[in-house]
């Protein structure tokens, strides 16, 4: 994996901003990387493949976060009885 890439960002798609160049660029770049890895995780899971922490383990997130995200979509995670017994640890 590399240490760095260089990308080159339109100059309209930050226009308007009033910004401080490595620091908005850092959070536009960190929230953008966020939701890819929101999308791609809960596709997966809507696909039926996985579950929603294996999705968040698979994407690099917490499975809290990708929880409440897939909520926040009116995704609810499908729950069975053998899923509760594993979760209440029985």
């Amino acid at each position: 994996m590399r240490d760095h890439i260089t990308v080159e960002i339109p100059q309209q798609w930050v226009q308007g901003l009033d910004w401080e160049q490595d620091a908005i660029l850092e959070e536009i770049i960190q929230l953008g990387i966020r939701q890819l890895k929101i999308r791609r995780a809960l596709a997966l899971y809507r696909a039926g493949n996985v579950s929603l922490g294996y999705a968040a383990e698979k994407v690099g997130l917490p499975k809290r976060e990708l929880i409440r995200e897939a909520r926040a979509q009116g995704i609810e995670p499908a729950f069975d009885e053998e899923t509760v017994r594993e979760e209440l640890g029985k």
